[in-house]
């Protein structure tokens, strides 16, 4: 079960990676970016294919989403130079809040699962 945690935190950050490269498609060789882009995103549908193996989909896609979604936020505020809103803010806090209410939902009815 390890490893499949460690494909999915894997899959997350091939997935920042190749967005927020993104950025840079209009400062440099687009072919290059574009290239490097893809090819993340998907060695990130791999990881994620070896991670649903283990983890129910529904759970891993959800935490690959918010997760990665809070890491280019992260990125793009302080790297990049946006600026959030209050609301942007609270949306996110949300969002994470649900993903663990999810996870914690999860552990919990595999558990009960095996006492049947």
């Amino acid at each position: 079960m390890f490893r499949a945690w460690l494909f999915l935190i894997m899959a997350i950050f091939c997935e920042v990676f190749g967005v927020s490269v993104m950025n840079y498609s209009g400062q440099v060789n687009k072919f290059f970016t574009y290239g490097c882009m893809f090819f993340m995103l998907g060695i990130s549908y791999y990881f994620m294919s070896l991670a649903i193996q283990r983890i129910n989909v529904g759970t891993a896609y959800a935490i690959w989403e918010i997760v990665g979604l809070s890491l280019i936020t992260i990125i793009s505020v302080f790297i990049f130079g946006n600026h959030l809103n209050t609301q942007e803010y609270i949306g996110l806090t949300l969002a994470l809040i649900g993903i663990i209410l999810v996870n914690l939902g999860e552990k919990h009815s595999s558990q009960d699962d095996l006492g049947r």
